[in-house]
């Protein structure tokens, strides 16, 4: 496996002193989230019931939610999806993400990823024996958009 050198691209990236570049070679930015989701992180922090690793599958209540949430982004009909057996919560999203690309993926399968991605995730891929494929992005006044 191919190391992903975080530690000399965040070097270079430092460098420029340009804060329009993003350090995502380790998800590190220093875009602050927004009020309401410190506010909640922090009520979330004292909360017994949500800092445990149990139950394994995640909390009931956010599974539905999370379920229901990708009914209504992908247009689906409610209850298109069993949250009780087709949705889990995972502790990490990177365990998560290789989790599922370890269960869904034969060797020499093509996963599309976009570029600049996260290089963590192109050796997830690889370590699935998939083949990682890239789609560029480009910034634009209103966000990121796959370059066409």
């Amino acid at each position: 496996m191919t190391p992903i050198g975080v530690e000399r691209m965040g070097d270079q990236a430092d460098t420029l002193g340009d804060r329009d570049v993003l350090r995502l070679e380790n998800l590190d930015t220093d875009l602050l989230p927004p009020e309401a989701a410190l506010r909640t992180t922090e009520r979330a922090v004292r909360d017994d019931d949500a800092n445990s690793y149990l139950p394994f599958l995640g909390h009931d209540r956010l599974r539905a939610a999370a379920t229901a949430l990708v009914e209504r982004n992908g247009h689906l009909d409610v209850g298109h999806y069993d949250w009780r057996r087709q949705c889990f919560i995972s502790a990490g999203g990177l365990s998560g993400i290789l989790n599922t690309l370890l269960a869904l993926l034969e060797p020499g399968d093509e996963v599309v990823l976009t570029s600049p991605t996260y290089v963590g995730l192109i050796n997830r891929v690889r370590l699935a024996g998939a083949v990682p494929r890239f789609v560029r992005l480009v910034p634009t006044a209103g966000g990121w958009r796959l370059d066409r």
